[in-house]
């Protein structure tokens, strides 16, 4: 009987099972509906699915929920914009992070703070390799970098391999 009592302490206080929040109002009055801080990230809302954005409260940048699927980076480019279910309610501008926002983020402590960063992430930053007078123009680069939230580390990606995708918008 203890052991079902603890396990259910336990779901209700994880905070995929916790209540939602942060529905209606301004950034600022969904903050103080949360009510959540963990290290710079500050929850701004919560789902009743469980997606949730949070801020960092350093940068000023919001980040949204892991894209429950992996893609590879042309449809990383076009999830966020258009695949984002916290679009929907905060009607903000979202777009793929860059490789500085990953790594500044880590330094505030992304990988504690927020759920499902055991994974590898596209970023828009474009790994330097072709100069822009050899490729021709508008194309688009032949890998980017990734960020890995479990190892808090940067590597390339091939534009075909599959990665996570995470949302920012200001």
């Amino acid at each position: 009987m203890k052991s079902v009592l603890t396990f259910l302490c336990f779901i209700l206080m994880t905070p995929i099972y916790a209540a939602p929040c942060g529905l209606q109002g301004t950034v600022e009055e969904r903050i103080k509906g949360c009510s959540h801080v963990k290290d710079s990230f500050i929850l701004v809302m919560k789902t009743s699915d469980g997606r949730e954005v949070y801020k960092d409260s350093k940068s000023g940048l919001m980040w949204s929920s892991r894209i429950s699927y992996e893609t590879n980076h042309y449809g990383s480019q076009k999830a966020c914009p258009s695949e984002l279910p916290e679009a929907k309610v905060l009607e903000l501008k979202w777009r793929l992070p860059t490789l500085k926002e990953f790594e500044q983020a880590a330094i505030h402590g992304i990988k504690t703070a927020l759920p499902n960063m055991n994974h590898s992430f596209w970023t828009s930053t474009p790994v330097k390799g072709i100069s822009k007078k050899r490729r021709r123009r508008n194309s688009p680069p032949a890998s980017v970098f990734m960020w890995d939230g479990m190892e808090e580390v940067t590597s390339t990606g091939s534009l075909m391999d599959a990665g996570s995708v995470r949302c920012v918008s200001f």
